[in-house]
This record gives C-alpha cells, sequence and structure tokens, in this order.
C-alpha cells in the first residue's frame, strides 16, 4: 500500500479515528495491530510476518536480560544475540545474492565449477529500518543509555510502527518511549500541523520529484547516446530530485506520526544550505548518519584517536553507509566517494582556511555562504552518479566519460536540454511551474525551519492562498501512478 494512494489515505484516516476513539491506555496497542495489517497488506509480506516478530522477540528478550544480568560477560552474550539476530536477518535478505555470487567467482578461481543458489528472497517491507531501530534498543540498554523495555506489546509497536516502517527515519527508544507510554489527547493544532505537512510533503514528491525523474530516468536510462550537457544536467537534477522525494515521503509520515499523536525524529534540516561536506551530511538523512555516527563511528574510536585512525573511521562509516543501501557496487563506490571527500575535507582544512582568507569572494559573507554552498552541491552531485546508476542500472563510468562529450557553446548546449525536455513532455509552463516551486519549497525550508510551526504563524492571506496554490499543484501536475519512494527500496 503506497502512502500516495487513496488506498493509504482511507486507511490512515480510519486508523486515526479509531487511536482517538479508543481509551489512551489502549491506543499503542492498537497502533501496533495497525502496523501489522499495513506490512500484511502485501501479499509478498504475509509470510515475512515471522521475520519481523523474530527481529521483535529476539532483541527485546536479549534487552531484558541484559538489564536485568549484573555479570558483563552474559550481557555481551546477549547482546552479541541481538547484533547477529538482527544484522544477520539484514545480510540474509540484502546481501545474500552477493555473498553467493562471490562464492561462484571464488570457486572459479580455483576450477571448480559452481551453480549459483537463489533463494528468489523478497525483502520485508521496511528491513533496514526495523532491525537498526530494533539494535539500537539493544545497544543502549547495553550501554545503559535506555531503561529496559518490560511490556513487549509497548516494544513491538516502537519496532513496527507503521508511518516509521515505510521509510523510516530510524528511531531511538528513549524518544518514542515516552510517547508510548502516555498517549496524547487529541488536538485540532496538532492534527492541522500534521495535516499541512503530509500535504507539503505530497506536493514535494508527487510535483517536483515525480516530475525530474521522468527527465532524469530517461537520460541515465539511455546513458550511452545522451550527450554531456544532458547528462550533466540530469544529474544535477537527480540530486533535487532526490531531496524532494526522499524529504517528502518524510514529510508525510512525520505529519502522519503527529496526527497520531507522535513526533518523529526530523530527518532533514535544509542539506543544501550547508557551507560544507561535514555539514552537509549532518543535514541529510539524519537518522541515518546519527546511527552510523553513535554506534559505528564512536564504537570504532571515532576522532578520539590517532590521525590516520580518525580518517579511516570516516572512511569505514561512509563504506558502511554505502552497503546499507544496497548489494551493488555502486552502493559502494558512491559511500566510498563521499568518505574519500570527507577524509580531504579533514586533510585539507587548514589550507582552505589560509585560501578563504585572501580569497577575495569571501569578504562578503553572502557571498561567502552562496560559493561554499555551490561547492558542496556540486561535490554532492559528482558522487550521486554512482547513486543514480545503481538506481537506473547505468555504468557510472560510462555517465562519467560522457559528461565531457557534445559540448559546443552554451547556447546549444542549452537547446540540447531543452528539446529533451520537451521530448518528455517537461515544456511549456511546467518548468517554470517546478523551478518556482523549488525555489519555494527550498526558501521555506532554509535554516531547518519547521514548515508546519511556520505556515500556522503567517497571516490568514499567506497561509491560505500556499494551501490553495499546493493543491492546486497536486491537481494539475502531480504524476499520478509513480508512486513508489526512492528509499522505499532500501
Amino acid at each position: 500500500m503506497s502512502i500516495t494512494t487513496l488506498e493509504f489515505l482511507g486507511f490512515f484516516a480510519a486508523v486515526a479515528v479509531l487511536n482517538y476513539v479508543l481509551p489512551r491506555v489502549a491506543r499503542p496497542y492498537f497502533l501496533l495491530i495497525a502496523s501489522y495489517a499495513y506490512f500484511c497488506y502485501t501479499p509478498e509480506n504475509r509470510a515475512l510476518v515471522p521475520v519481523l516478530l523474530g527481529a521483535t522477540v529476539v532483541t527485546w528478550a536479549a534487552g531484558l536480560a541484559i538489564g536485568k544480568s549484573k555479570n558483563r560477560a552474559v550481557r555481551v552474550i546477549f547482546l552479541l544475540l541481538a547484533i547477529f539476530t538482527a544484522a544477520g536477518i539484514l545480510l540474509f535478505y540484502k546481501y545474500w545474492d552477493l555473498f553467493d555470487l562471490g562464492l561462484v567467482n571464488l570457486a572459479g578461481l580455483f576450477g571448480q565449477r559452481v551453480e549459483p543458489y537463489s533463494f528468489d528472497l523478497v525483502a520485508p517491507l521496511g528491513l533496514s529500518y526495523f532491525t537498526f531501530a530494533a539494535l539500537s534498543y539493544t545497544i543502549d540498554v547495553f550501554k545503559r543509555r535506555c531503561k529496559v523495555e518490560y511490556n513487549i506489546l509497548h516494544y513491538a509497536m516502537f519496532v513496527s510502527f507503521f508511518p516509521a516502517l515505510i521509510t523510516g527515519p530510524i528511531e531511538r527508544y528513549p524518544h518514542l518511549r515516552p510517547q508510548i507510554e502516555k498517549s496524547r489527547r487529541f488536538s485540532y493544532s496538532r492534527s492541522a500541523g500534521g495535516a499541512f505537512r503530509m500535504a507539503w510533503g505530497y506536493m514535494k514528491k508527487m510535483v517536483i520529484a515525480d516530475n525530474l525523474a521522468v527527465y532524469v530516468s530517461l537520460v541515465y536510462g539511455d546513458y550511452a547516446h545522451m550527450s554531456g550537457p544532458n547528462l550533466a544536467a540530469a544529474t544535477l537534477l537527480f540530486a533535487l530530485q532526490l531531496y524532494m522525494d526522499f524529504s517528502g515521503c518524510c514529510d508525510i509520515v512525520l505529519g502522519a506520526a503527529r496526527i497520531l499523536g507522535y513526533d518523529l525524529i526530523e530527518n532533514f534540516q535544509s542539506p543544501f544550505g550547508a557551507t560544507s561536506f561535514a555539514d552537509f551530511w549532518r543535514r541529510w538523512h539524519i537518522s541515518m548518519t546519527g546511527w552510523f555516527r553513535d554506534y559505528v563511528y564512536f564504537s570504532l574510536g571515532g576522532s578520539r584517536c590517532g590521525a590516520v585512525r580518525h580518517l579511516f573511521n570516516i572512511l569505514v562509516v561512509f563504506l558502511v553507509s554505502g552497503l546499507w543501501h544496497g548489494a551493488d557496487w555502486r552502493y559502494l563506490m558512491w559511500g566510498l566517494a563521499c568518505g574519500v571527500i570527507s577524509v580531504a575535507a579533514v586533510l585539507t582544512r587548514r589550507p582552505r582556511g589560509v585560501i578563504a582568507r585572501y580569497n577575495p569572494l569571501y569578504r562578503i559573507d553572502g557571498v561567502r555562504r552562496w560559493v561554499q554552498r555551490g561547492i558542496v552541491y556540486l561535490l554532492f552531485c559528482v558522487t550521486m552518479v554512482f547513486f543514480a546508476s545503481a538506481l537506473y542500472n547505468a555504468d557510472p563510468y560510462a555517465v562519467y566519460g560522457g559528461l565531457a562529450r557534445g559540448w559546443a557553446g552554451l547556447p546549444d548546449a542549452w537547446a540540447q536540454v531543452t528539446g529533451l525536455l520537451a521530448d518528455c513532455g517537461l515544456d511549456g509552463r511546467l518548468p517554470a511551474m517546478l523551478t518556482c516551486g523549488t525555489v519555494i519549497v527550498l526558501a521555506v525550508e532554509s535554516s531547518g525551519r519547521n514548515v508546519a510551526q511556520w505556515i500556522r504563524k503567517q497571516n490568514f492571506v499567506l497561509r491560505w492562498t500556499l494551501y490553495y496554490a499546493m493543491g492546486a499543484a497536486v491537481l494539475f501536475f502531480a504524476v499520478f501512478g509513480q508512486s513508489a519512494f526512492i528509499y522505499q527500496n532500501y
């Protein structure tokens, strides 16, 4: 059940109404039932309910044992049990084919012929999200950062909460626990803010992201025959497409959770306003980068070690982040590219500071910020060639090579891009609407602003003008029938 369908809106409306009709003590249990109903809606997921149940029960029981035991060896054993269970499920469903291919190739090196064995696996809905949420609870209990949860149904609701199960954010139990234990009363203000946040997300996803996807998918789908200007434009636009798609989904999810009485972790804070690559990753997919920072980077020693070890830790985190996205060498190369740029940023911090001091463009704060933002955006786009290639099954090195061909001057390059846009149906008033829509979204969300709170503070005229503008944009410009979110695959 895609969250951009009327089917989902009907399901969610029924859940929201029943949630507030029931006594407050019963609401977490009802939402647990609703979450499993959502999970089971797709026939492929019904057979995978034991996977979700298994991850829930094992990590809850391990957390219980860790919390009750004072023997460190016992605590470590149960922590490893939880890690091996959750990580084993993740590795099996996402990486079995890659592991199997590696075994086949290894056998071939020794002259042995081994046939690959396929399980025809279908990854459960929200696999990466519920396994990471469950793992964070067990690790936090082990490190005494979280109290033990004795009510398994409350914990199960945390692991399977259906808004966060779709594409995150990756929640932490200390953040969600108080909200589960004490459900909020119905609030018109909260619900209105949540509804606007959902509408804002639908507009970003269905109007901006899905229209950009038409052009980007055409270019990357036929990259071998595309000119450099079109490959460059598609690469620059893909970064915007991904942001509007993923952050739009998070807006829908956070808005839905808010209507139900829950505040989830914010996942984006104006990433394109970042003035350094490190700052960008503090603003992009915050729940994932925060998870890897707290449970991988700090566990390796973080920056509290030698300089070489520190740089190695940064590289490992980005490589693991690349693998998290899927069993594809292009995701791994994307993570490596981000890691190399991050390491280079650390190594060149002092020389860049000296250059910035004498750079005439940097003497005006506004100019300096925009130049730095432009550089960060371009660096991000360069790495995203690997990501887009994995998504659209392209050869990233062929894309990089193709960027240099077909440049015969800016007028000709512009004509090539606009000609292909017209072939895609992105002509007439649509490009102007997409440009204005993108500028408005980025401006309203600047400085990490909470859009729902911001709009409710505006005067009546501006507020309702924006409401009607969003509704009209969805009705006249939305791409219907292209409902899958990019991060739904991860």
